[in-house]
């Protein structure tokens, strides 16, 4: 009896940033996701999902896992012709968006790109009372000074859990993505270049 090969299955090839999307397609990461789903739905013609939106109801109440993952998959059923999902919830849905979606982009910037910018962009959403996520805003003892911070996840993410979160994703691509065109971006020339390439603009 031929031994069992219980090799792990290598995670889907990486396409080259010139790939051209296809018409579902998922985003991870941080520091820029949410402006290029904006500028990649606007190219494409597509629908933009924030899965944010659909998880946090007024009043940044969470919604129940299992209604949020029907919710999120009913929603994305609807556009038959495509759609670009912003947002990660790995843990949650991340195997079922991977089995759907026929592209990857997964910015992997540096943690002082992505925290800048976070932060830039917190507080600029504090200051100005922009709406996000749905029907909710971000306030300075929210973004700043609470345990939902999300610096301060961005920060505990760094420090202790780094590795094993890029490993989770990993073998959630090598279990749910192996037909997925994984587009890996590892700094912002790398993230200017694929708007560039693909002649996406920045949009508020």
């Amino acid at each position: 009896m031929s031994p069992v090969n219980s090799t792990p299955a290598a995670p889907p090839e990486v396409a080259p940033s010139t790939a051209l999307p296809g018409r579902r397609i998922l985003l991870w990461g941080a520091g820029g996701k949410s402006t290029l789903s904006r500028a990649l739905g606007f190219k494409l013609e597509l629908p933009v999902v924030e899965l944010d939106a659909l998880f946090h109801m007024p009043g940044w109440v969470e919604r129940d896992p299992d209604k949020f993952r029907e919710l999120a998959l009913d929603t994305l059923a609807v556009y038959e012709d495509g759609w670009v999902a912003d947002g990660q919830y790995v843990g949650a849905i991340g195997g079922e968006l991977l089995a759907q979606a026929d592209t990857l982009i997964w910015l992997e910037l540096p943690f002082r790109t992505t925290f800048g910018r976070v932060f830039k962009r917190t507080w600029q959403r504090c200051r100005d009372k922009q709406r996000v996520c749905g029907d909710n805003y971000e306030t300075w003892r929210k973004a700043f000074f609470s345990r939902e911070s999300l610096l301060l996840f961005l920060l505990k993410r760094r420090l202790f859990h780094n590795q094993a979160s890029k490993r989770r994703r990993e073998d959630l691509l090598r279990e749910h993505g192996s037909h997925v065109r994984v587009i890996r971006l590892k700094s912002a020339k790398e993230l200017d270049d694929f708007y560039e390439t693909h002649g996406l603009t920045r949009r508020v």
